[in-house]
């Protein structure tokens, strides 16, 4: 199965029809229009080049667009525009931003991009009538229960107004509108390869927000608008559908044959967030979580349709630009030593090192400190002296940070875990913040995991050869390729190198396909 290969543009079904009619959206009546500004208008995909279907698969699917096809089209006529999202009536205003956000402007009789200090992300340009569509979403569910829905654009003019007691209403005469009529919901399921009428199964499933990585949903946030493909081969006929997760995060496929042998998986999505329509990568990414692959490196369902299937879940967490860390220089420095000194801890939640009850100030820190396996310099060896350190006052734990080095690892792994513990201990990151460690072999891992580990490390011994300890991890110890990764761990939240994951979903957003 490739689906790399689906252009999802011809999977997913998309819309229009247009009527010239318009009224203030709470008057629940629409009146006649007879003198309508001249041009068409009609929802279209991102990149203006779908008019005159009737059906998206999501909301975020559909964009707004107008002007001629060709040159021998009547253009909208040039200025700046409001537009709105209501049920077919035009009775219930279902656009859940401000009017001030739904503007968009037409330039050369078509419309060219949103306007506005808080404008919807534009499509692409089409080069074919020279426009730019503009996303309708955010809107709320129609009540109508064929999923239908209607667009407005509204001509700004004199007697074009935002409701002052209400920022989402626009005031308008009709003859200062045009609309659209579209639908937003699964397109019927196609139909069955039977010989014949034969039984058919549902599959279901769910995708929710993994904040926490642990591939299980917990009750955590659903996330819209991701398409799952689903694949399934009934008498050695295949069928490939698409769906997208509604509001619930909830999709489902009716219709599969009983019987039928099934693939699922989604199309990942990628991060806009500068509406450029290109992915926001590496800066900010989507991984895939759950469910976790299979011997074959497959990451979705497989299996037979001989009943419903539900449960059919996929997790995702997104990752952007870490922050918060602070590095072995600031924690040496005159910055570090005020904060040791004054700044707000948290004593409430450590999976190591139980902070007891101390508060703030120095002393506490350099208490706090002792209570990790900390590593003397690579010297101690030759003394016989203890290898744990014990901070007594700021000057001495300043000279033991910057002396680190990496002759004897744990000394290094020692500095870096000092730097992260104070980093968690005053509140610049959690011991539950996800980072993206997979480059390190470690996957998506929270700080705090890996804060125990390498504070178990630091005094493991093992048990059938006292002389290999994770206090003396010297060229040629076993354990010190383990140590120099939870190194490069850790320096790499103190210097904020590794992507931190979201505490809530990002945008969801798939590339135009080319």
């Amino acid at each position: 199965m490739k689906f790399l290969n689906i252009k999802i543009r011809n999977l997913i079904l998309i819309s229009v029809v247009a009527v010239f009619v318009s009224s203030p959206v709470w008057l629940n009546h629409i009146l006649a229009a007879s003198n309508n500004f001249s041009g068409a208008i009609y929802t279209s995909t991102f990149d203006g080049t779908i008019v005159n279907q009737n059906r998206y698969d999501d909301k975020m699917l559909v964009y707004l667009d107008g002007g001629p096809q060709n040159q021998n089209g009547s253009g909208i006529p040039d200025g700046t525009y409001y537009f709105q999202v209501t049920d077919p009536s035009g009775a219930t205003l279902l656009s859940s931003d401000n009017a001030v956000c739904r503007q968009l402007t037409v330039a050369g009789g078509v419309v060219s991009g949103a306007a506005g200090s808080c404008p919807h992300p534009n499509g692409l340009f089409n080069p074919n009538n020279g426009s730019t569509s503009v996303q309708l979403s955010p809107f709320d569910d129609t009540p109508n229960n064929g999923g239908e829905y209607k667009v407005w654009l509204i001509r700004q003019t004199s007697q074009t107004s935002i409701d002052a007691n209400n920022p989402k209403v626009i005031n308008f005469q009709s003859k200062d509108a045009k609309t659209d009529n579209f639908k937003v919901g699964a397109a019927p399921p196609p139909p069955t390869p039977c010989d014949g009428e034969c039984p058919t199964v549902t599959l279901s499933g769910h995708k929710f927000y993994d904040a926490n990585a642990n591939t299980i949903d917990n009750g955590e946030a659903p996330v819209q608008g991701v398409i799952i493909l689903i694949e399934y081969t009934y008498n050695d006929v295949t069928t490939i559908v698409t769906r997208a997760t509604d509001a619930s995060g909830n999709w489902s496929l009716t219709g599969v044959p009983v019987g039928a042998t099934y693939e699922v998986s989604e199309a990942l999505p990628c991060v806009d967030d500068d509406n450029d329509l290109l992915c926001d990568a590496p800066v900010k990414y989507w991984v895939q979580t759950a469910p976790v692959p299979d011997s074959n490196n497959f990451q979705g369902y497989s299996g037979t349709a001989n009943a419903n299937v539900n449960g059919l879940n996929f997790g995702n967490l997104c990752f952007g630009p870490a922050s918060g860390g602070k590095t072995l220089g600031y924690w040496s420095n005159k910055n570090g030593q005020a904060t040791m000194t004054t700044g707000m801890v948290d004593t409430t939640t450590y999976p190591i090192a139980n902070p007891g009850p101390d508060g703030g100030g120095m002393n506490n820190n350099l208490a706090f400190l002792s209570r990790l396996n900390l590593k003397n310099s690579a010297l101690e060896k030759k003394t016989g002296n203890t290898l744990n350190f014990d901070p007594a006052n700021y000057n001495d734990f300043r000279t033991w940070l910057l002396n680190g080095n990496a002759v004897n690892m744990a000394y290094m792994l020692s500095v870096q875990l000092a730097a992260t513990s104070l980093d968690v201990r005053h509140k610049y990151f959690t011991d539950s913040q996800i980072v993206d460690a997979t480059s390190l072999g470690l996957g998506y891992v929270s700080i705090g995991s890996v804060r125990m580990n390498a504070n178990s490390e630091l005094n493991y011994i093992n048990p059938n050869d006292p002389t290999i300890t994770g206090a003396n991890t010297y060229t040629g110890n076993p354990l010190r390729a383990d140590e120099e990764i939870l190194k490069d761990f850790l320096d790499g939240v103190n210097n904020n190198r590794l992507a931190f994951g979201s505490l809530t979903p990002c945008s969801v957003f798939y590339p135009p396909t080319q």
